[in-house]
Parts: C-alpha cells; sequence; structure tokens
C-alpha cells in the first residue's frame, strides 16, 4: 500500500499552510502537458521548476521552466541555433555536479556521435567529439568528470572538452552511471555490468541482464539497472544483487526507462507496451499509467512528481500533490487519449469546432476536439489568447497483433486448407483475405484439373473467407501502382523530388555589391561583421547542413530587405535564393514576414524586371523545396493557415511569370516553383483544393495555348498530371479542362525527350 512506503508524516507541529501543502493522493494524476515538436526522447531534471527535454526528431532540446501562477513554459535558446544534433537527440543530462564547468551548463548526446554542452539561452559551450556511434547516455563521476556512454560500446571519461580516460568496449553498446561513492558503472548490449574504481574494474557481473542494458539510475541502496529482458534490478554499489522483479506485461517486453522516486524509494518504469508503472521498494506493481504513445523516458522530479516522454510529442508531469493537479478536463482528455485508439475515440462524445470559440481555463490546457471528423488536440495560449492546434489525437499505441499467417511453399496466407482431388489425394490452397476468391478458384483449378463441380465447391468454401473491401482496396493500389511504373515523370514526388536553383557562381559579385551598399547605409560595425559571416556560409556551401544562421546574419538580411532598391535589391534576392538551400537559414527565413512580403510585393509590382521576376521565383522555388515540415504536415497533411495563405497568394501572383510573352528565364522559374508547390503537397499527403486549383488555374492556359519554351512546357505539363495524382478531387476538377490540350500539342513544333516523355506521362494520367 503507498502510505506504507511514503514516509510517515512528522510528529512536529504544522501551520495550516503545511497541511494544505502536503495534501496527497494515493495515484499519480496528471499535472501538466508540455508540447513538442517531435517525439520526446529523454529527460533532464534540473529542480522543481526546471526540466529539459530532448526531442527525438529535431535534434533540438528544450528547456521548460516552471513561473507560478503562469505554469510551465519553454526558455527560448535565443543566443543560437536551438538544434543541436543533425538527426536524433537521444539524450539529455544537466551537469551541475560537473567541475571547470559555468554553472548551469547542460549535455545533449546525439545520432551524429557528438555530445555538445550547451546553456539554457543555447550558447554552445563545447563539443565531445570521437565516438564513432550514437551517444545515448550521460553521467558524472564524483570527482565531477563527465562520462559518456555510445552504441559503439565504448564509455569515455572528459574533463571540459578533453578525453581524459576510454573504459573498456561492451558489445554494441554502452549506458553508464557516475555514483557518489566513487564507482563508475558500465552497462552493455551483451547484458553484462561492470564496476569501476579509480579507473580499475572492481568487479564484472556477467550475463545480468538476459538482453541490452536500457538504463543505469542512481538509487539508495547503490544503483539500479533495467533493460530488454523485461527485468528491473537494484544494486549495491559493490555489485551486489538486491531486488529483482520483472517489469513487463502481456503486451510488453522492452523496459525502456527507469527512475528512483526521492524519499519513497519507489522505482518507476517505461516500456515498449506505452505503461509507465510505479513499484514499491520491493517491487510490488502499485499503479499503471497508460499513455497513448511509447514512453521513451521517466524521471522523478526532487517533489516527488514524475514526468514522461513520449513518442506522439508530449511530455507530461504526474504528481499526487492534490495543488498541483491539471483541470479536470485535461486529466479527462489524457485519459480518453490514453483508453482509446484514434479510430476508436467517440467523435460524437467530443466538442465541435464551435467550442474553441470559448476561451481555455488556465495556460496550458489541453483538449481533444472534432474537427472536420477528425480527434484533434488543441492546447490553450493565454499569452495570445488562442487555441494553438497540436496534432490529431494519438492511438493508445497498443494495436491488436496481426493475425499470425502460415506459410505454405515459402509464401504466408491468412487461410491455408487441404482440398482432397480424389478420395485418396490432396493437395494444400493458400489465399489471403484481399485476394479475388475467382482469381484463386480459378488458378487452382487450372492447376489441378479440377471438374467444375469441385471448383465451384471450393469457391464456396473460399468466398466467405474474403473481404470485398479489402479486395478492391487492392485492386485500386495496384492500378495507380501499375499507372506509376508506367511513367517516367508522373508523379514528380516519386520521381525526382523537388528541382532547385542552386548556383554560386556570381556569389563574388553579389558580395560585392551587397557589401557596398551596406557600408553606405545605416549599417553600424556588429552588422558589418554579421555580414562577413554570412557570406562566409554562403560561401562554404559543404556546410549548408550543418552550419548555424545567427540571429546576427539574420537581423542583417532583413536590413537589406528592408533598405536596398534597385540592382542592390537584385543582390539581396539572389543572396535569399542561396541562403533558401542553407538548413539553418530557410528555417528562420521562410517564415519570416518581411521576407515573404518582399517576395510578394516584387510579384505584384508592375514595374518588376525580368531579373527581379526570374530570381523572386527561383527564391520561392527554393524557398518551397528546403523549407523545413511542420509535425502536422508530416504526420497529418494539414497546413498551418499562415503557410497555406503565403503559398496560395504568391501561386496566385504568377500568371504573368507563365504568360508565353514573357521571356524563357522567368518563365521556367516560374514552372519550376509551380511543379514544386505540387510535389510539397504529393509528399506530405496535403490536402488543400485551394492551393491546387490556383496552380492548376494558373498554367492550364499556357498549356492550352503554349509557347516554344521546352523547359517550362515540361515543368507545366509535370505539374498538372503529378496534380490530378494527389486524391480523387483534384483528378475530377482538372480532367474536363485539360481536354484540348492534347489537340494543341500536337500541333507544336519537335520538343525535347523530356518534353515528349511528360506529355506521354499527361496522356496517361487522363487516359487519353
Amino acid at each position: 500500500e503507498t502510505k506504507d512506503i511514503i514516509d510517515p508524516p512528522s510528529k512536529k507541529r504544522r501551520t495550516m499552510a503545511d497541511k494544505k501543502e502536503v495534501k496527497e493522493t494515493r495515484s499519480y494524476i496528471l499535472s501538466a502537458t508540455l508540447v513538442h515538436a517531435s517525439g520526446a526522447r529523454d529527460i533532464a531534471v534540473e529542480s522543481n521548476n526546471r526540466i529539459l527535454v530532448a526531442e527525438a526528431n529535431t535534434g533540438t532540446v528544450r528547456v521548460w521552466d516552471k513561473k507560478d501562477p503562469v505554469g510551465w513554459n519553454v526558455t527560448p535558446m535565443t543566443e543560437g541555433n536551438p538544434k543541436l544534433h543533425n538527426g536524433l537527440c537521444m539524450v539529455v543530462a544537466s551537469l551541475k555536479d560537473a567541475k571547470g564547468l559555468p554553472s548551469m551548463t547542460y549535455v545533449s548526446g546525439g545520432g551524429d556521435k557528438r555530445a555538445i554542452l550547451f546553456s539554457a539561452n543555447g550558447i554552445r559551450l563545447g563539443e565531445l567529439s570521437g565516438h564513432t556511434n550514437a551517444v545515448h547516455s550521460v553521467s558524472v563521476s564524483s570527482t565531477g568528470l563527465v562520462i559518456t556512454g555510445s552504441w559503439d560500446g565504448i564509455t569515455r571519461e572528459w574533463s571540459g572538452t578533453q578525453k581524459v580516460f576510454q573504459y573498456p568496449a561492451h558489445k554494441n553498446s554502452a549506458v553508464v552511471l557516475g555514483l557518489p561513492t566513487g564507482e563508475i558503472i558500465t552497462a552493455g548490449g551483451e547484458g553484462d555490468i561492470c564496476i569501476y574504481k579509480n579507473r580499475a574494474l572492481v568487479k564484472k557481473v556477467k550475463g545480468a541482464h538476459g538482453h541490452v542494458v536500457r538504463k543505469v539510475v542512481r538509487h539508495p541502496l547503490g544503483f539500479a539497472t533495467c533493460a530488454n529482458d523485461g527485468t528491473v534490478k537494484v544494486w549495491s554499489n559493490t555489485g551486489d544483487l538486491l531486488i529483482q522483479f520483472v517489469a513487463y506485461g502481456e503486451d510488453t517486453k522492452f523496459v525502456y526507462g527507469l527512475c528512483a522516486v526521492p524519499k519513497t524509494n519507489e522505482l518507476v518504469t517505461c516500456d515498449d507496451g506505452s505503461n509507465v508503472k510505479i513499484w514499491s521498494a520491493d517491487g510490488k506493481l502499485i499503479q499503471t499509467i497508460i499513455h497513448p504513445a511509447i514512453v521513451r523516458s521517466v524521471q522523478a522530479l526532487p517533489n516527488g512528481d514524475i514526468v514522461t516522454a513520449g513518442s506522439d510529442g508530449f511530455a507530461r508531469i504526474f504528481t499526487r500533490s492534490t495543488n498541483r493537479t491539471a483541470t479536470s478536463q485535461e486529466v479527462q482528455a489524457f485519459e480518453d487519449a490514453a483508453k482509446k485508439d484514434m479510430q476508436e475515440i467517440d467523435l460524437k462524445g467530443l466538442p465541435t469546432e464551435e467550442a474553441l470559440m470559448k476561451p481555455g481555463e488556465k495556460d496550458g490546457q489541453v483538449g481533444i476536439f472534432n474537427v472536420q471528423g477528425k480527434a484533434m488536440v488543441y492546447r490553450w495560449n493565454a499569452d495570445a489568447f488562442k487555441w494553438d492546434c497540436v496534432g490529431q489525437a494519438m492511438g493508445s499505441g497498443k494495436r491488436k497483433p496481426k493475425a499470425k499467417k502460415t506459410v505454405l511453399n515459402g509464401k504466408e496466407y491468412d487461410h491455408v486448407t487441404k482440398v482432397f482431388i480424389t478420395n485418396e489425394h490432396s493437395v494444400m490452397l493458400g489465399w489471403n483475405v484481399d485476394d479475388d476468391p475467382r482469381d484463386v478458384v480459378e488458378n487452382f483449378s487450372r492447376l489441378y484439373n479440377l471438374t467444375d463441380d469441385l471448383s465451384h465447391q471450393v469457391y464456396q468454401f473460399v468466398a466467405p473467407k474474403t473481404d470485398p473491401a479489402l479486395i478492391r482496396a487492392r485492386k485500386d493500389r495496384e492500378r495507380i501502382q501499375a499507372r506509376e511504373r508506367a511513367t517516367k515523370h508522373v508523379p514528380n514526388w516519386q520521381k525526382f523530388g523537388m528541382r532547385m536553383f542552386p548556383s554560386t557562381t556570381n556569389v563574388a559579385a553579389m558580395k560585392k555589391r551587397l557589401q557596398k551598399a551596406l557600408n553606405a547605409g545605416t549599417a553600424v560595425e556588429s552588422d558589418k561583421q554579421a555580414f562577413l559571416l554570412l557570406m562566409s556560409n554562403i560561401e562554404n556551401t559543404s556546410k549548408y547542413h550543418t552550419s548555424p544562421f545567427t540571429g546576427g546574419e539574420h537581423k542583417v538580411v532583413l536590413k537589406m530587405v528592408d533598405e536596398f532598391k534597385d540592382k542592390d535589391l537584385l543582390a539581396t534576392l539572389d543572396c535569399l535564393r542561396i541562403l533558401m538551400q542553407h538548413a539553418a537559414a530557410v528555417s528562420a527565413l521562410s517564415g519570416d514576414l518581411k521576407v515573404r512580403k518582399l517576395l510578394l510585393d516584387s510579384l505584384r509590382a508592375s514595374g518588376s524586371s525580368k531579373s527581379m521576376l526570374t530570381l523572386t521565383m527561383r527564391v520561392l522555388a527554393n524557398l518551397v523545396a528546403r523549407r523545413p515540415r511542420t509535425e502536422l504536415e508530416r504526420k497529418n497533411g494539414i497546413v498551418a493557415a499562415d503557410i497555406e495563405k503565403f503559398i496560395l497568394d504568391a501561386v496566385s501572383l504568377t500568371g504573368r511569370c507563365v504568360d508565353k510573352k514573357a521571356p524563357a528565364s522567368v518563365q521556367v522559374s516560374a514552372s519550376v516553383f509551380l511543379a514544386n508547390v505540387i510535389c510539397w503537397m504529393g509528399s506530405n499527403k496535403i490536402d488543400a483544393m485551394k492551393i491546387v486549383k490556383a496552380v492548376v488555374d494558373i498554367i492550364v492556359p499556357t498549356l492550352k495555348n503554349p509557347g516554344g519554351n521546352a523547359g517550362s512546357n515540361y515543368y507545366y505539363l509535370v505539374a498538372i498530371a503529378s496534380a490530378a495524382r494527389l486524391n480523387e478531387k483534384a483528378l475530377e476538377y482538372i480532367a474536363p479542362l485539360v481536354k484540348i490540350v492534347p489537340e494543341v500539342f500536337s500541333q507544336l513544333p519537335t520538343q525535347t525527350d523530356a518534353v515528349q516523355e511528360a506529355y506521354s506521362d499527361f496522356k496517361k494520367t487522363f487516359s487519353i
């Protein structure tokens, strides 16, 4: 029982305020929900009022600070790029016990084989390089040295950013822990645990676990471990096994995370069944908190609250204190999402879109709403006084197991049965639920020369064990696949992807003009230094994926956007075209309102020159190609309203650029931009008919009266045919509009091979 585990209350006389503060429930209840842009991978606890969460796929760490009465809010990294890693961010830890480092220093480890030292405001303090695989474990020794463990199996000690010692390798993985008593614990992929003191091996426990050890954490009795064998074990600091228990259930096996709760000595685990479990000090299950998705990490706060990191993009804090619980609506929304799969959520029982017109009860409140037939999660933003869409409600992460298939002649089948061809001779027949029973029986009858009567009997047996809906879906899928195999350029998101304008041949001339204009204007010395850094980054094309884009560089770009005119503005546009290829720069600039306004104004201006229009279209083409996709775009095909409006405005202003009287460079640049818009929609399954119609309404008149420019004709044909592959609505809209196109194109002079192939794809798409 919980009351036997929690320390008994002190006999010291308490005030009423004290009594109010220590009210506790017997079970953990949701306290707060922290929303992230990607699945949460790991957690570091600095105090009751600060935690750090590693976002798996964005390579970033978010710092969350709690300030009453507002609650938890992100502390922005204002002094640098928040993206710490190229790829996965796998672990984060506080280095408050490390020596020789500033206070409030943190470390993250990533799939890029590095560990990064940083401050809460984003300043990079150093890099720990040398591992040959992902860094996924970090700790601090009793002497204040940083310890890292990696999938390369190696454990390293660091003083500052210098490696000072390397421990013997484990197989495939090494997780690490420094104990205050001086021991260093390492555990590996083979399940062994090694205990070192003063860098000498004290004890090796071979086969401590039957599979990969996931975590090694501090425990009042020494340390605790969990592994892929589903067990949790508590050890003394000298390696004596004190407690062990099985932590998985029927639907789980791997235990991903583990922590000890201060004062109570309880243990908390998270597993691959989306469960967070609280265990008594001796290994008895007290409570299970089911989550909507797999939980990768769990940590305890000093006050006894626990925080979990979910693959659905949420970190959640749970408490036993009645003073820190979330609203009843937020608790209910979490429990509903955890209990039901997405398709099982009762939309009728959810509040509709109209409820989003009502303000939330407190900042950060989370609710699930029925929005256009989907269960969507929203979070109340008190600063903006609006509900922010987070994403579609996740399922429970525990799907029904797939029916086990039977293997026959090396192939898996949903059903296998014995068919007696004669009284003495039988053969096995296999089929799947999405197989057409007529095809199954026809092929089987032809192979074994069955009589009509026997064929009919077999059909009567097979047909009820197939699913007509699945059969239709499979045939539709196969028809689409056959059509796509028959085309060379359509749909463009599957055949060749985005097209860009990457040239950097004129950088020297661009730099000279921009620098001259900057020196003649209102630039101060910091602007000039930021400009030199900007040009250095532009010239170093090999670092476009990794180099940062600083606040100073962003400021000087906006200065050029605001102040430069005529030929200086052309150089600015060319600079923007190149920067749209730079990962950090496009992330910052593609959403900047001043940059968007410049591009749209350049298209609107009646006096825009050929160069102005060409460069503007090329900036837009590169922006669409490289702009970071939001989580909602990637997972749900939902576009933020501001993004949709900007792209729609840009497309709508492209009319004069596709006119056959426009210069060839303008036509080609515009056609690439329009093709990229369709490619973006197809690759992210974006359902936005307004944009589709805008692109089609711009291109189709040109296709009906095309010029002789082969480059633009190619992209027009590819864009329209690809747009028709987006969905049935798009095909129904486009097909009637393009009936005249074949007649016109057949009268054109000989086109290039690429245009002829694109024209062939076009005719196949519309069954011409």
